[in-house]
């Protein structure tokens, strides 16, 4: 019979009246919706709107209980079999970390499928959400390193696209049903909280991630514009039976807060050794390296701090390419190359700025002068006293390095500033960026009691590339005093000389504020006396504090005595700085106080010394013009 025949139209009309309430024999009746079904349908779930008009294992009676208690799970992305069929490369053709990862991925998330978690809300559904988006990125991240790819990976690229597509697919469903259901339940429907996706962070530089981390904790001890922090521990160990001479390492890390949120750190590491004869003199010289950079926020600075490790390693002649490439890229292939030079550019363009947009004003504008240096430093320095009461310590040190910035990348990075640099043809071929750069400083300390003073020199130039002719950069002169208060002295003696004077000073506040209180018209008569004996009782108690035996006040130490290896001392300091800038050919000085808060531990073999300087005033003459903060 044709299709459409009256007679077949006529089987399929709907039936009206009464006896469309009873099913024909052998029909099957609707299927039981749960809550959740009909939520995950309205949702969008093509799937399960599909299972509900006709749910696998409906009997003639109903439905079965297993279809209704765990509702078909969406049958969209592909299976991780076939996904390894998808992607196979060919004979003796490995799977990277890449696709070990996003095997990894496919496996958890039909795991979560296979029993219909993706399905309930909660944090099962929120991490199905998290990895999908995993698996988008991961793809991106395999595109990207393998763009232009002509080896057997390509094969890979069709099933690559289809996973990307699928998974994009799968995370839109899934997010309509996660609203549904948060809405039903009356939650807020808020974006699924997105977590760190790990393998991601890793291939993408790993030890500039976790430099950015701490940026905001070193950050910390430099709040505002002007501050600064400095820790410094030096350890000494005795080489030869009268202890005289020694050998040890130090290490410092300083921290200085400029405009706006610019951050600029430091860190040294050196081996040291020398002489002490206690009491007398002491002479010693230093080893090491360093590392100096200036970002625009804290994060900025520390990730600077990686670029320049990065350089460092990357254009040796003696440690491997692979090194850098494992390192930051995550593999020790090509495939690790494109991925450490992607996020090299990444750090040039995103921090590199040209200076003569005057982005920021002053020298220490939070943009305009970002930098990274890294070079090895050498010194000496002799330091005795004057009769017992005036120390005097006198020092030289030298720094060379590799200084990075908008104006030695963009001159000698061939791809351009902000582009990733090809992999080379040969080994030895990586090009060397950034300028040499020199550092000659002369220092000069006295100490006498509570007060010192200072003076430094300093002398900086800088040079191309090897034989290149050196240009004089700046020369620095800086003298500072201050007055510092022994605070550890200060709670050795005890606090007990000024408890009277502040509980006396007290008392009278208070007289003072419950007299106003008692005149004020808002106070009713019958409170008044009430008010006047309380505040009486208290102003009469703190004055009793003022009886208690001075002593009493002094802390008790374990020997009966503060330990002479500690110390607090907080100073006031003045510095005044002024130098020659040679390729702006300006003048710049600046005049700054600040005040000191610190810790000293010295116990001959250890010593530690932590400085925070709060600044109070700062004027400063740059760029031809006069400004105060």
């Amino acid at each position: 019979m044709p299709i459409g025949s009256s007679r077949q139209r006529r089987s399929h009309a709907p039936s009206r009246g009464p006896a469309a309430k009873a099913s024909p024999a052998g029909a099957r009746p609707a299927p039981v919706r749960t809550p959740l079904a009909s939520l995950q349908s309205a949702a969008g779930n093509q799937a399960l709107q599909r299972s509900l008009e006709s749910p696998a294992g409906a009997t003639v009676t109903g439905t079965s209980t297993r279809n209704v208690a765990r509702p078909p799970s969406i049958r969209r992305l592909i299976s991780t079999e076939d996904f390894k069929k998808q992607t196979n490369a060919g004979f003796l053709a490995g799977r990277g970390k890449t696709m070990k990862q996003i095997d990894a991925l496919l496996e958890e998330y039909h795991a979560l499928r296979a029993k219909g978690m993706h399905l309930q809300p909660g944090s099962t559904q929120d991490r199905a959400i998290n990895i999908l988006h995993e698996l988008r990125e991961n793809v991106n991240l395999w595109m990207d390193t393998h763009e232009g790819d002509k080896s057997r990976s390509k094969k890979r690229t069709p099933g690559m696209t289809a996973l990307f597509l699928e998974a994009g697919k799968e995370l839109a469903e899934l997010n309509k049903i996660r609203d549904a259901s948060r809405e039903f339940l009356g939650e807020d429907q808020k974006p699924v909280e997105r977590t760190e996706n790990k393998f991601k962070t890793q291939m993408e530089g790993d030890v500039s991630s976790i430099l950015s981390k701490i940026g905001p904790i070193i950050g910390a001890a430099a709040p505002s514009s002007g501050d600064s922090a400095e820790l410094e521990i030096e350890v000494k160990v005795p080489v030869e039976p009268s202890g005289v001479g020694y050998i040890g390492f130090r290490f410092k890390a300083s921290v200085e807060r400029l405009k706006k949120e610019a951050l600029k750190v430091g860190f040294e590491v050196a081996v040291t050794g020398g002489a002490n004869i206690p009491n007398v003199v002491e002479i010693g010289g230093e080893l090491g390296m360093y590392v100096e950079a200036q970002g625009s926020t804290p994060q900025k600075a520390m990730e600077l701090v990686s670029y320049g490790m990065y350089r460092r390693i990357r254009e040796s002649r003696v440690i491997p390419n692979e090194v850098a490439n494992f390192i930051w890229g995550g593999s020790g292939s090509s495939v690790g190359w494109k991925r450490a030079e992607k996020w090299a550019a990444k750090v040039e363009k995103e921090n590199f700025k040209d200076k003569s947009l005057n982005l920021g004003g002053t020298g220490d504008s939070d943009e305009e002068d970002a930098y990274v240096e890294t070079g090895g430093l050498a010194g000496a320095k002799a330091k005795g006293g004057i009769g017992g009461v005036v120390d005097m310590e006198g020092s030289v040190g030298y720094k060379s390095g590799k200084k990075y910035d908008y104006e030695s990348v963009k001159a000698r990075k061939s791809a351009g500033l902000g582009k990733a640099s090809a992999v080379p043809k040969m080994r030895g071929l990586t090009e060397v960026l950034g300028e040499s750069t020199h550092h000659l400083e002369f220092a000069l300390s006295a100490t006498g009691g509570p007060f010192s003073g200072g003076i430094k020199v300093g002398l900086d130039w800088a040079s191309g590339g090897k034989g290149q002719r050196a240009t004089l950069q700046s020369l620095t002169v800086s003298l500072d005093v201050g007055a510092s208060i022994p605070m550890n002295e200060l709670v050795a003696k005890g606090v007990g000389g000024y408890i009277p004077p502040l509980a006396s000073n007290l008392a009278i506040a208070i007289r003072k504020a419950i007299q106003n209180a008692a005149n004020d018209k808002s106070t009713t008569s019958q409170d008044v006396g009430t008010l006047i004996s309380a505040g009486e009782n208290g102003a009469s108690s703190i004055l009793q504090i003022a009886q208690v035996p001075q002593t009493a006040w002094v802390p008790k130490f374990e020997a009966g005595a503060p330990p002479d290896t500690f110390s607090a001392p907080a100073a006031l300091k003045l510095t005044l700085t002024g130098g020659y800038d040679f390729s702006k050919k300006e003048f710049k000085f600046e005049a700054k106080l600040e005040y000191i808060k610190g810790i000293e531990v010295n116990v001959g073999v250890f010593a530690m010394k932590i400085n925070q300087g709060q600044k109070l005033v700062r004027v400063f003459y740059d760029g031809g013009k006069w400004g105060v903060d």
